[in-house]
């Protein structure tokens, strides 16, 4: 399964588990500081989550840019 930037949209306002893996991702991720797609904040607790995507952490090419926020997130993930 590939997602696209697109799909990340779809996730607004929810709450998601990433799954990192080193191959086979269903979508490729490159944190940033700056200008970023979409704004993550990141949880603890893995309770509430509606689906599990696996995403490779990369440092060029990516799929698509977050950024890791304390607050007012475009949509909350759980780092298993």
């Amino acid at each position: 399964m590939s997602l696209s930037k697109g799909y990340l949209a779809t996730l607004k306002g929810r709450k998601v588990t990433f799954q990192v893996v080193n191959s086979f991702p269903d979508i490729k991720v490159q944190f940033v500081d700056s200008f970023p797609d979409y704004k993550v904040k990141v949880s603890t607790n893995p309770s509430f989550c509606t689906e599990t995507i696996k995403i490779q952490i990369v440092t060029s090419f990516p799929d698509v840019k977050l950024q890791k926020v304390s607050s007012f997130g475009d949509f909350e993930v759980y780092f298993k």
